[in-house]
């Protein structure tokens, strides 16, 4: 049903308080927090969204695209291309883009904006985030808070459109060259947000390819700022996009519809799984990026905080503070006496600490000690990485937080014992691990911390006495953590 001019007018006024309201109720992490743009209910993309609204409420599209000024500019640059492919017949289409948006804006725009409200469609194309990296210092909008904000939009999406699928595209490449800083992160969070295209719900499409040459140097005659395409640029995505508008539209329910991605793989490759390497768990499971939200929404929300201690590890640092952990009533204990930060993600391996370390959780603080032990789920999920990998991994974790923060001590840990006998593989590669790792401790940025044997009891053995799963500690394990790196905490933080 067609709105009156009453009705709309009576929206905008809303809506003018609704933008106010989102300004001034700024949540933690920017990029996943729905945020009107300036808190003008009479900015230019305010205008924009009512003008879009009316379309809105005259019964939207099947076809719909989100986005920011790329997008928007089908409606310039691309208008030829939009004539011709998009505004009428089966794929008449209907242009969400809004130039300068970043995650949060569209966020806005589809949760309190309403921008999918009232209407049912069928395909929605996504590209977003280039503004996210390309507005920030690296420090202040980190590649896993873009990631996160994307994964939001795509929640969002999905619960207002539960029958549509979402076309997620990767975020165009921009700068001349593959060394562009803002390319370089924009091709961080293409990467892991590829890894939520499902081929039901989400369909991912890459075409950067057909935009660079074979060094990866994006041309002036297809983007003349080096960041929007023009009319061939536009040619080239419609041409991209088209086949898998028509196969969405076609689609069965339950068909599975394939990703497109480049044919060049110098433009675009999975990172690799080696131990020194950075990968990000996305989306392995849904607590890992969780884990990530929770995490940065407590550094941001401490706003440049100094933290006595860091603790960075996998589940066996993660109890310290997990719900249900069996450290919780210990750490408690701690935090009345030091400002602790704990980075434990449970089932991370090196290559995870890497990437977590590299693209966010080492942003936005300062602190006078980390804590490092890591590398039993390499051994335990990867068999066939050898121990120098594993080490050089866990070097590469020491190597960035001395980098990232020179300021800050740094407490190796070797990997705790697991299994029951100590000739066990998997006890035996650790140990291997062990050995290698030593000597990255210098004594003075980096000490060495090795208490294992505090973990056997008077024969030798690792019982249940104090890891309940011969892998975790208990509560008794803990203890034994607590007071073995006390002194340490006590030395270096002063308390």
């Amino acid at each position: 049903m067609k709105k009156t001019p009453c009705i709309i007018a009576a929206r905008i006024s809303a809506l003018a308080v609704a933008v106010l309201a989102a300004a001034s109720s700024f949540g933690a992490i920017r990029a996943v927090t729905p945020t009107a743009w300036n808190g003008d209910p009479n900015c230019w993309q305010m205008r924009r969204h009512m003008e879009k609204m009316a379309s809105v409420t005259n019964g939207g599209a099947k076809v719909v695209f989100i986005g920011d000024s790329i997008t928007h500019n089908w409606e310039t640059r691309g208008k030829s291309q939009w004539k011709k492919y998009f505004a009428e017949g089966k794929r008449k289409a209907l242009n969400l883009g809004t130039s300068a948006d970043r995650t949060e804006h569209v966020l806005w725009r589809i949760t309190e904006g309403g921008e999918l409200d009232g209407y049912e469609a069928k395909c929605i194309l996504l590209m977003i985030g280039t503004n996210n990296s390309g507005h920030f210092k690296f420090a202040e909008e980190p590649p896993v808070d873009t990631i996160l904000g994307i994964r939001e939009i795509l929640r969002v999406i999905a619960e207002k459109q539960p029958n549509a699928r979402t076309i997620l595209t990767s975020i165009f490449p921009r700068g001349a060259t593959p060394s562009d800083q803002c390319r370089r992160r924009n091709d961080i969070v293409n990467r892991e947000i590829a890894k939520f295209a499902d081929g039901k719900r989400v369909i991912w499409c890459d075409f950067s390819d057909k935009y660079l040459d074979s060094e990866g140097r994006l041309s002036r005659e297809l983007f003349p700022d080096l960041l929007h395409p023009n009319g061939l640029g536009y040619e080239i995505w419609a041409s991209a996009v088209i086949p898998l508008i028509d196969a969405v539209m076609a689609a069965d329910p339950s068909e599975v519809i394939p990703s497109v991605w480049p044919t060049n793989p110098r433009v675009y490759s999975m990172a690799s799984q080696m131990a020194a390497e950075p990968v990000a768990a996305f989306p392995k499971s849904n607590w890992w990026d969780t884990r990530c939200l929770e995490k940065r929404n407590e550094i941001v929300e401490n706003g440049g905080a100094e933290y006595d201690i860091v603790m960075v590890g996998d589940s066996i640092t993660h109890r310290w503070e997990r719900e249900g952990g069996e450290g919780r009533e210990l750490f408690a204990k701690l935090k009345e006496t030091y400002r602790v930060l704990n980075l434990g993600y449970g089932g991370d391996q090196t290559q995870h600490v890497i990437w977590r370390m590299e693209n966010g959780e080492l942003e936005g603080y300062k602190a006078k000690l980390f804590t490092l032990m890591i590398g039993t789920n390499n051994s335990h999920h990867d068999k066939h990485s050898p121990p120098e990998g594993v080490a050089a991994g866990i070097k590469r974790i020491i190597d960035i937080i001395r980098e990232k923060h020179p300021e800050s001590k740094i407490v190796l840990m070797p990997i705790f014992p697991c299994r029951a006998t100590a000739d066990d593989p998997i006890r035996v590669k650790n140990e291997k691990i062990n050995a290698l790792i030593k000597p990255y401790a210098d004594g003075e940025t980096v000490l060495w911390l090795d208490f294992n044997d505090k973990f056997f009891n008077a024969e030798g053995k690792l019982t249940k006495e104090v890891m309940n799963d011969l892998l975790h500690p208990n509560e008794k394990g803990y203890q034994i953590w607590l007071d073995a790196i006390l002194p340490t905490f006590r030395k270096v933080c002063g308390k």
